[in-house]
């Protein structure tokens, strides 16, 4: 009897000892709730971009205030984060391929000189520059009409006022020259341009400017953003 009162008193201590028989001990742990912190855009030096921009010049002028007559737009009025957008797709091949896109082909072999940093450097670089005065050349546009298009179509992505949308990477319209605007969406509506493997947002305007019905259209949507930058 005593042994077996020892016997039962040893397994006791064994599955004490090991915890067979018993709830886990619970750990508290306290959870902790980790933000990723969007990493900061490079901003780029513009003492550097100045010299890289000394190549562009020629084309988009000494101001970036575009050179009609070099089919050149102006860049001192449009937003960074879609000027780093084109100059790499530029120099990835997702712009300026198309057989019909000269202007697009000529612009590839300088955006090709640059590195990363140096987009960085020469969009920094042209944000330091004044707004250019732009001149309307397209004067058979109907406001109104291009009004009610623009709500209905257009400005989903590049929003009120035609400033654009960083965040869908569409770019500022007003203050873009007219006849730049007419060529880009002809270029979008005809595939020259959006139809590249990659070029995600330029799809979606492509998709989205085969739906033009018309060349007036393209004139009276341009002419009401001639008007947003007349305000």
């Amino acid at each position: 009897m005593k042994q077996s009162i020892k016997t039962i008193a040893l397994s006791a201590t064994i599955l004490a000892a090991i915890g067979c028989g018993s709830a886990p001990e619970e750990k508290t742990t306290e959870k902790e709730t980790v933000v990723a912190e969007k990493p900061a855009e490079p901003t780029g030096d513009a003492t550097k971009g100045q010299a890289l921009y000394a190549t562009c010049a020629t084309c988009h002028g000494q101001k970036a205030e575009g050179i009609q007559a070099m089919g050149a737009p102006a860049l001192a009025n449009q937003e960074t984060y879609y000027l780093k957008q084109q100059l790499q797709n530029f120099r990835t091949n997702k712009r300026g391929t198309h057989e019909k896109d000269a202007f697009g082909a000529q612009m590839q072999p300088f955006a090709k000189m640059l590195d990363s940093d140096g987009i960085n450097d020469v969009a920094a670089y042209i944000k330091t520059m004044p707004a250019a005065t732009i001149a309307s050349t397209i004067t058979d546009g109907k406001v109104e009409n291009g009004k009610n298009y623009y709500n209905m179509i257009c400005g989903a992505c590049h929003g009120a006022g035609a400033l654009g949308i960083e965040a869908l990477f569409s770019p500022k319209l007003v203050g873009v020259q007219d006849w730049y605007l007419e060529r880009q969406i002809n270029n979008f509506r005809e595939g020259i341009r959006g139809t590249v493997e990659g070029d995600t947002h330029g799809a979606q305007m492509q998709q989205i400017a085969t739906s033009i019905p018309d060349d007036q259209t393209v004139k009276d949507v341009i002419a009401y953003i001639n008007s947003l930058q007349a305000e």
